[in-house]
């Protein structure tokens, strides 16, 4: 298939669209130039499905790579439900999360992660802040984990599902296996125990529950995300 080939994917999607037409004479010819041109530049089927496939990366990732935090796993989720869209982990010197799916709705996924991370980030660190300073400092972390948790599981409660079609699963899944085929799955690391956790947690979450999160329908959306979280 010929690399970088927009106009002709976009071309041959119209095709295969007017293929479905009501009327038959429409539908055959369009099938019939679809088909030809597939032919004649090599493409499959399964590439052409997969021409719907991108990825946005975010370079925002303030944790570790390796075994990231449970809440900022919790975090990744939401943003995957709400957009339906996957995410990915990249691992190395500048850690980054990437996320894959249907190309009109990366974009905003990795933008929104940008804006809630950078949120949920700066709220942990004013709680800790706000600890008294005799307190050690794996009590000061076990604590901003728990209300990082609360402030996630709050975000959580905002989001309205945007279920990936089981289409869309596969060729995520397809993309995923022939990009990234040694890619594997990290269940996180737990918040340590400490007093007053559940206190943590609680004030988190009433913290959380100011953030609103959207569902962007277009990209001229972008711009109300900014204001609306």
């Amino acid at each position: 298939m010929p690399q970088n080939n927009e106009k002709l994917l976009e071309k041959l999607k119209k095709l295969l669209a007017l293929a479905k037409s009501d009327n038959p004479h429409e539908a055959a010819l369009a099938l019939q130039r679809a088909q030809k041109l597939m032919q004649a530049y090599n493409i499959t089927q399964a590439e052409l499905a997969l021409s719907d496939i991108d990825e946005s990366v975010s370079h925002y990732w303030a944790a570790g790579s390796v075994n990231p935090p449970r809440y900022m796993l919790g975090l990744l989720d939401i943003i995957q439900v709400a957009f339906g869209v996957k995410s990915i982990i990249h691992s190395g010197f500048k850690p980054s999360v990437g996320f894959y799916g249907n190309k009109d709705r990366v974009e905003l996924a990795s933008y929104t992660w940008e804006v809630l991370a950078r949120q949920l980030i700066m709220a942990r660190k004013n709680y800790i802040r706000q600890q008294n300073k005799r307190i050690k400092n794996t009590t000061k972390t076990s604590r901003g984990d728990k209300f990082a948790e609360g402030w996630v599981l709050a975000v959580r409660s905002e989001v309205h599902l945007f279920a990936m079609s089981r289409e869309e699963r596969e060729l995520a899944s397809l993309w995923l296996e022939q990009k990234y085929p040694d890619s594997g799955t990290t269940s996180g690391r737990k918040a340590g125990k400490s007093r007053d956790a559940d206190m943590s947690r609680h004030i988190g979450y009433r913290e959380g529950e100011n953030v609103r999160l959207h569902q962007p329908v277009s990209g001229q959306e972008q711009r109300k995300l900014g204001s609306g979280l």
